[in-house]
């Protein structure tokens, strides 16, 4: 695993070698940037049972926030972004440490990718992974950081889980909270660390070997993950229009996409049918795009609940919107996978 920690040291890591079943050391804070808001999760870890939630916070980003595409590496008034920052960790009384960084999907360019069988050395793998995304990056490859990490499978071949960023948006993220006092010592993207919470949930879903499914409409883009037994068979990202008609532009485009992604799934991957969408939704009222969901082949949808990663105070019940806000959060900071 040492590789893949070298090849992010840039922007300190993209945390996919959790998905192997390893246990790194992560700090209990998470900070999950969006284009509207940033969110804080603070954690109390415990040498038995799930994490405890101890604190979390919102904040509204500035006016002209996080970019929303791979080639925007947008963050506005950097000096007013740091501000909030603190003014995040100031209202949880968070010491403003060590912090896993939570971006946009959007961000980064993840990729499934298989070869036939696996290269002699990592140099020769480097060198395949290179030039298998050479042709669908709309830039350079030396101006970005690459992470690879290898999927279950059977037989020869080797499946591994790719992700890209610009440099030049690493470093934003990481100047804007070493400004406010904070010390980045992992970067992750929302749908993976939604992934890290809900693991344990999907495979209990994934009942007589079903496919499951996880789907994050986040503010800018949506995300859909299709798992089988180990492995992640299916990952696709997709930006949404911004402006003030968003809201309402949103259903019918995202809704053409999964229906494109469901027939996919069908038609190239072998998939009989979903048993299981579990969603994660910070665009509309928890619960209201079910039935549109459901009959767009994505099985029985069930929201997130953070609760089934952490243990709450007793006496607390998170309100569902304010769980839904911080479940990318709390993935991120409870660094657990089982």
């Amino acid at each position: 695993m040492k590789p893949l920690l070298s090849l992010l040291e840039p922007f300190r890591r993209l945390d996919l070698e959790r998905w192997a079943a390893f246990r790194p050391s992560v700090p209990p804070v998470a900070v999950e940037l969006d284009r509207d808001e940033m969110v804080l999760v603070r954690l109390r870890r415990r040498r038995h049972g799930r994490p405890g939630l101890e604190a979390h916070a919102s904040r509204p980003m500035p006016e002209q926030g996080v970019g929303t595409s791979i080639l925007r590496p947008n963050l506005g008034a950097t000096d007013e972004t740091a501000r909030r920052a603190r003014q995040l960790f100031e209202s949880t009384g968070t010491r403003p440490g060590k912090v896993v960084l939570v971006l946009p999907d959007n961000l980064a360019r993840v990729s499934l990718v298989s070869f036939p069988e696996r290269p002699p050395n990592r140099r020769h793998l480097d060198e395949m992974v290179r030039f298998k995304l050479r042709r669908s990056v709309p830039f350079r490859l030396e101006e970005a950081v690459i992470s690879y990490q290898e999927l279950p499978g059977d037989g020869s071949e080797l499946h591994l889980l790719v992700a890209l960023m610009l440099r030049s948006v690493a470093e934003q993220y990481e100047r804007v909270f070493e400004a406010s006092g904070a010390s980045p010592g992992r970067v992750e993207l929302s749908t993976l660390s939604l992934f890290n919470l809900c693991r344990g949930e999907m495979a209990k879903a994934a009942v007589g070997g079903q496919d499951v499914a996880l789907l994050n409409c986040a503010r800018g883009y949506f995300s859909l993950l299709i798992v089988r037994g180990p492995r992640i068979l299916f990952y696709r990202c997709k930006s949404v229009a911004e402006g003030g008609e968003e809201r309402t532009a949103i259903e019918p485009g995202m809704n053409r996409e999964l229906a494109t992604s469901v027939s996919y799934y069908r038609e190239k991957l072998g998939g009989q049918a979903i048993a299981t969408t579990f969603v994660r939704d910070v665009t509309s009222p928890p619960g209201a795009r079910g039935a549109s969901l459901e009959a767009l082949g994505l099985g029985t949808v069930v929201p997130v609940d953070p609760a089934s990663g952490v243990a709450l105070p007793e006496g607390l019940r998170l309100d569902a919107a304010v769980g839904q806000q911080i479940a990318s959060a709390v993935g991120a900071a409870s660094g657990r996978g089982e």
